[in-house]
């Protein structure tokens, strides 16, 4: 990190949090894995906290991230995805490649593809309906605009009757 640099411990927050509501784990269940209270993670999650410690660490690692994107994401970059490969279970890093950054399928419609790569996550579900032709599966990924404080965005959503589970 550069000299004079701050730290934007507020974004690392809004981060893990986004990462964990795109798991759909719910905060009491990760307090739980990681064996902390709830309120730590909540203190996490609003940026309350000055210094990277074992609990942050066990956060990042628990939504999938990779060693070294805590410190990527507190100098503004974005976290390196750790993902399960499908031979051995062994973990796969991503080096350089986010899950802004990778490619959305190429059979979606060149605005959706864009629009998937834009903002931070607010949330993201895939719902299912069985009817009698089959199952149907809808992917929801609910992007805001850079910058936007979570609670604005939330907000804005409430008033779309768009229903965002956030922990407080």
């Amino acid at each position: 990190m550069m000299e004079g640099m701050t730290r934007d411990w507020a974004r690392l927050g809004q981060r893990l949090k986004a990462a964990r509501a795109a798991r759909e784990i719910p905060q009491q269940d990760l307090a739980e894995t990681i064996g902390v209270k709830r309120g730590a993670l909540h203190n996490i999650e609003r940026g309350e906290f000055r210094k990277v410690t074992p609990t942050v660490i066990a956060y990042a690692r628990e939504v999938g991230w990779a060693e070294g994107s805590i410190e990527r994401v507190l100098d503004g970059g974005d976290p390196v995805e750790r993902e399960i490969s499908p031979v051995g279970n062994e973990p796969t890093e991503h080096a350089g490649e986010s899950a802004g950054e990778r490619e959305a399928p190429s059979d979606l419609s060149l605005l959706v593809q864009q629009s998937l790569k834009e903002g931070p996550l607010v949330d993201a579900r895939v719902a299912e309906v069985t009817t009698s032709a089959g199952r149907l599966k809808a992917t929801i990924v609910i992007r805001g605009e850079e910058g936007a404080p979570m609670d604005e965005l939330l907000a804005a959503l409430r008033k779309l009757k768009i229903d965002v589970e956030v922990d407080e």
